[in-house]
């Protein structure tokens, strides 16, 4: 019989239906790391205070390459970590961040942290002035390959979230941060994030914020899943840091006879600390919804979304 566990999606936490009994048993051949494949683009470089924040010192958390995680979170695999995010996906989401937005037809948005673009595509296709922005030159290809291939009007830059508002870029009347994309960094600079978002916008310009609910984070504390994928597992353990109110994990693809691992760490917000962070940033909240379709946010909602605004 089927169970339902918590998997993680971008370092979030969502339910899916089906879970294995037990560990399955590893590939009969031995397992191997995959041989590493250089980017054919390099990702800009952090900006000059990138790990050190004011008066904190943070590190972030890395991965096998000993590089911090996002280097290599965001590559050829994703799509194995995360097979439920399609191109579909997205645009049903974008139905119900324009219901959330009201944005006017031909409207400017800047989508932070955008990936392949499942957001940022279903936006330009419906006739909005895209920018999409991302570190990864993995997941950007894939987003200008889908951009070129149907003729989209889409912007798309590699770039550090921490370098916003980006030059060349005009001020927007929505901002995006989708499926946890805010939070990597330590505190000062997740605020200097914030502060770019909000320099990013026009007046009366909106933020639609996605981030996880912390109470359901704190309860995967511990957490160990398996999940089936094409031609192996997923094995995902999962923790939570009270003391620095972040939610890590690691990641482990066992594909095709070879083992690839993968980690994440987030700060985790309440609603209060994250009403904070947007207000120190010049923003006013309007409303905290429990998910991109409006539900009411509460202990048990499946997400926490921002929506704020600009004076």
């Amino acid at each position: 019989m089927a169970s339902r566990i918590l998997t993680e999606k971008k370092s979030d936490v969502a339910v899916t239906e089906e879970r294995l009994p037990g560990p399955p048993p590893p590939p009969a051949e031995a397992l191997r790391p995959a041989a590493p494949t250089p980017a054919a683009i390099q990702p800009p470089p952090p900006p000059a205070q990138a790990l050190e924040s004011q008066g904190e010192r943070w590190a972030p958390r890395c991965g096998p390459d000993g590089k911090p995680w996002w280097e290599s979170y965001f590559g050829p695999d994703y799509p194995l970590l995360y097979p439920e995010k399609t191109r579909e996906s997205g645009d049903a989401e974008v139905r119900a961040i324009l219901a959330a937005l009201a944005l006017r037809p031909g409207a400017r948005v800047v989508d932070v942290g955008c990936g392949a673009g499942r957001h940022a595509l279903a936006l330009a296709k419906r006739g909005f002035r895209v920018t999409g922005i991302d570190r990864s030159p993995d997941r950007l290809s894939a987003a200008s390959g889908a951009r070129d291939a149907e003729g989209l009007d889409l912007d798309l830059r590699l770039a550090d979230m921490r370098a916003l508002p980006l030059e060349g870029v005009p001020p927007a009347d929505a901002v995006l941060s989708l499926f946890t994309s805010f939070g990597y960094f330590g505190d000062a600079e997740n605020e200097q994030v914030a502060r770019g978002m909000a320099a990013a916008l026009a007046p009366g310009g909106r933020l639609l914020l996605d981030l996880n609910n912390r109470e359901l984070l704190e309860e995967a504390d511990g957490v160990r899943t398996w999940s089936v994928r094409p031609g192996g597992y997923l094995l995902d353990e999962y923790g939570f840091d009270v003391g620095a109110r972040r939610f890590h994990g690691t990641r482990t693809l066992l594909v095709g006879g070879a083992e690839r691992r993968f980690v994440f760490d987030h700060r985790a917000y309440s609603e209060q600390e994250i009403r904070g962070v947007l207000k120190r940033a010049g923003l006013r909240v309007l409303a905290v919804y429990g998910s991109l379709e409006r539900t009411p946010f509460n202990l048990r909602a499946p997400r926490m979304v921002v929506l704020a605004e600009k004076p």
